[in-house]
């Protein structure tokens, strides 16, 4: 079998909505750093494509720590004899993917399109939603007008008093969202829906729900519609719905008591993408809300047809089994971050990660970056952390201990 070489076309997003991709560009942005946090969704024996390579003390760093990264090429090259993945199918990866010697089967793009369409997840939701409301769990709006009817009708009826939220036909993780509250709209709400309208053609409007666990169901659809390869996890989510990390059980699945559901939702997803003649990797967004009956879960709120940003972090989870893991990213300003590696061991002491025991707290993305121009920091855009522990407990007194670490005070 021929190693993997990953590619994270973290724009992907863009290119849905007919954007030539970043990554063919000269500028050195968080989309170029974006694929040292996909570093382990490759495995030692893969290669990742780099924009910018990686500093040596963190590769070195890694090493120590029984992890070591899988091999880096710094683009344009490539390695033709190797199995191309990325991150999900546009046109940009799908040229790419000619270079190689076996270039991978995609699914038509025009499938990829569809299946990605925050449209046709709504349509698929309402259709496994038994009794719900046509309108419980969000409509779709072609203008501004529409959506204002809408919600003048929801205002009206003193419906959904938490709100709304409004989000973009092609986005990801609450990139394309605006959170409405229960008032008419202001100027500025139209304005930032304008934006929506104009970037995106078409707008989901949804209730906003007091969220009680977000999840994720990751898994591969073949072509024929059957699921493979199905994993979950929780999601750290900020209070607007983006990413922030996940949380994966010593399972690799989601929690009790939502597992059975997920699963037969992510069988009836393969099933309708298959229909529309995607496949290949899936991740299904869902969270659990506080409905007036109780918790309730929302299976299907988000469908992304393409890998996962938590695949990483299953990665991690394969050469660290049996253990509670935690994958948390944040922007460097938030954090007290010190100068080199020694230097954050010595500052977490007993919660450093220990290679022996697969435990502790590890950076999983460099502290710093080799700037390569004079206008910038040597601090990258986002930093990444890995928890690993016995259990949930464990977990917690970590998190405590890196707030005490590297909090600012």
């Amino acid at each position: 079998m021929p190693t993997r070489e990953y590619y994270l076309n973290s724009d992907f997003d863009l290119s849905l909505r007919g954007r030539p991709s970043l990554l063919e560009s000269a500028d050195a942005t968080f989309i170029h750093e974006m694929a040292w946090h996909y570093l382990f969704a490759a495995g030692p024996a893969d290669s990742l494509i780099v924009h910018r390579p990686l500093p040596e003390d963190f590769l070195a760093y890694l090493s120590g720590k029984g992890l070591p990264a899988p091999r880096q090429v710094l683009d344009p090259s490539f390695s033709p004899e190797s199995l191309f993945i990325p991150f999900g199918w546009d046109v940009h990866a799908a040229g790419l993917s000619l270079r190689y010697a076996e270039p991978p089967a995609h699914p038509p793009l025009a499938a990829v399109k569809t299946a990605n369409s925050r449209a046709f997840g709504l349509e698929l939701e309402r259709a496994l939603s038994d009794g719900a409301s046509p309108e419980e769990y969000g409509s779709l709006h072609a203008t501004l007008e529409s959506l204002e009817i809408a919600l003048g009708s929801a205002l009206a009826e003193r419906s959904y008093p938490s709100g709304w939220v409004a989000k973009g036909d092609h986005g990801h993780a609450a990139t394309a969202n605006r959170r409405i509250p229960f008032h008419p709209l202001g100027e500025e709400d139209r304005r930032c829906l304008r934006q929506l309208f104009s970037e995106h053609g078409r707008v989901v409007l949804e209730p906003w729900h007091e969220r009680l666990l977000d999840m994720s169901v990751n898994f591969t659809v073949d072509p024929g519609g059957a699921v493979r390869d199905l994993r979950g996890h929780e999601l750290v989510n900020s209070r607007d719905g983006a990413f922030l990390g996940v949380k994966i059980a010593p399972s690799g699945l989601p929690p009790e008591p939502w597992l059975e559901e997920l699963e037969a939702s992510a069988r009836e997803v393969a099933k309708a993408l298959d229909a529309v003649g995607y496949f290949g990797p899936v991740s299904v967004d869902a969270y659990v809300w506080k409905a007036p009956e109780g918790p309730r879960l929302r299976a299907v709120v988000d469908i992304n047809a393409r890998n996962s940003m938590a695949l990483p972090a299953h990665g991690l989870a394969s050469r660290l089994p049996g253990k509670s893991l935690l994958w948390m990213w944040t922007k460097p300003r938030k954090l007290a971050l010190p100068a080199d590696y020694p230097i954050l061991d010595a500052g977490l002491g007993v919660d450093a990660f220990d290679p022996a025991s697969g435990l502790g707290i590890l950076a999983v993305s460099p502290l710093h970056r080799v700037p390569v121009s004079s206008n910038e920091t040597a601090r990258p855009k986002r930093v990444g952390f890995l928890f690993s522990a016995e259990n949930e407990e464990g977990l917690a007194r970590q998190q405590m201990a890196f707030a005490s670490a590297l909090g600012r005070r």
